[in-house]
């Protein structure tokens, strides 16, 4: 049980074929392998991981792509991938591709969908900026691209991510890579889908997916990274969930789900998606490379890359790849673990006008959701019944 990096590339990339030796099923190969060893572990026993469907499930010349069952003890999803057009979808208005996250008590597992079957309701669709990678596609791309996969099995560590990014002058397909992970605050497999080109459309988007009790949930990412000019790469950033109407009850704590440590969020400005970025780690050992380069306004993802982290059998190492690497420019800031957050809502009390003791006098401490909590403690009621039977006594009111 340990982390791995693999890496393959093409000289003529293909998505749409099943050949075990070409991408689809590559992916499938992996995916699958990182399955069977966390589910041994115990601790996974009810968040169990599984292939649906891939590659060779395809019926049609088009749809391409994967159906995973992601385990959970009360409910558990489906996350289905595949192409829907031959449009190289480089931004937000030209996507040849979906991703859907559903319940599995909605998913028919038929030959629709062009044989990876259908929702009759889905919890999340995602289709912005996601490209077909093919000879046929349009318009037509330098065909050179690589799949890299980073995965850990170690229990209470385990993730799978995988990139799928052009090496070659292509400007048109962009980054796409997929980050699958488990956190004990949260009760299943959370996800984040990041989609990057810095060229045609300038286009970035990140969508992220956690667990609100027995509930998947769209989830933001704290503190927000560093974009733009920062030069900057920070560890820590955590999920945490939003919820239904995007308040927050006063009071409630959120826990935060950190992102696996080996993953840094920031920007560095070098925002060329055909030559990803590589640079040593100054504050000690290992080399970050840019898994998805994003235009300046936007945030680039990195992986810190251990010495001595070797492949799955069979791959190359990711030291294989056409990196560029990238002038020393950058700072790096390992952040605290994040803890739980205090949330409050975005338009509702004010803390310190609704319930300010100027305001309001004592009631205002009263209605606190905070200062009543500590009035109730110390076994009052924060009201006029908590005087004490013995001791100093306070003047009863009039």
């Amino acid at each position: 049980m340990t982390l791995t990096c693999s890496a393959l590339q093409w000289p003529l990339w293909n998505w749409t074929s099943k050949l075990a030796t070409d991408p689809g099923m590559k992916l499938a190969e992996a995916f699958s392998a990182f399955s069977a060893e966390v589910n041994a572990t115990p601790a996974n026993a009810l968040v169990p991981l599984s292939l649906v469907k891939d590659h060779s499930a395809a019926t049609g010349s088009i749809t391409y792509g994967y159906v995973w069952r992601l385990g959970h003890p009360q409910t558990p999803v489906l996350l289905s991938f595949s192409n829907s057009s031959k449009v190289q979808g480089y931004n937000s208005s030209s996507s040849s591709a979906r991703l859907q996250l559903g319940l599995e008590s909605a998913y028919t597992n038929d030959s629709s969908n062009g044989g990876y079957g259908s929702f009759s309701a889905t919890l999340f669709s995602v289709n912005a900026g996601l490209s077909h990678y093919a000879s046929d596609g349009t318009p037509a791309w330098d065909l050179a691209g690589f799949l890299l996969i980073q995965a850990d099995t170690t229990p209470g560590r385990e993730f799978f991510c995988y990139t799928i990014a052009p090496i070659g002058t292509d400007i048109n397909t962009q980054n796409h890579t997929l980050l699958l992970f488990r956190s004990p605050a949260v009760s299943g497999w959370s996800v984040v889908l990041n989609r990057s080109n810095s060229y045609p459309g300038m286009f970035y988007s990140q969508n992220s997916y956690t667990w609100s009790n027995n509930a998947l949930v769209a989830a933001s990412i704290i503190p927000l990274p560093p974009t733009g000019s920062d030069q900057q790469l920070i560890r820590g950033c955590g999920l945490y969930a939003n919820t239904t109407s995007g308040i927050f009850a006063p009071g409630i704590i959120q826990p935060r789900i950190t992102l696996p440590d080996c993953f840094w969020l920031g920007s560095n400005q070098l925002s060329d998606p055909r030559r990803l970025g590589r640079v040593s780690n100054p504050g000690g050992a290992g080399t970050f490379y840019q898994l998805a380069a994003a235009y300046s306004g936007a945030t680039d993802l990195w992986y810190l890359h251990p010495p001595g982290t070797q492949p799955q059998a069979g791959w190359d190492t990711v030291g294989s790849l056409p990196w560029q690497t990238i002038p020393d420019r950058l700072s790096f800031c390992p952040l605290l673990t994040p803890g739980p957050v205090a949330m409050g809502p975005g338009t509702g009390p004010d803390f310190l006008i609704d319930w300010s003791t100027a305001a309001l006098g004592a009631p205002g401490v009263r209605q606190h959701p905070f200062y009543a909590k500590q009035l109730q403690g110390g076994g009052g009621t924060g009201g006029g019944s908590g005087r004490p039977s013995t001791g100093v006594l306070w003047p009863r009111g009039v």
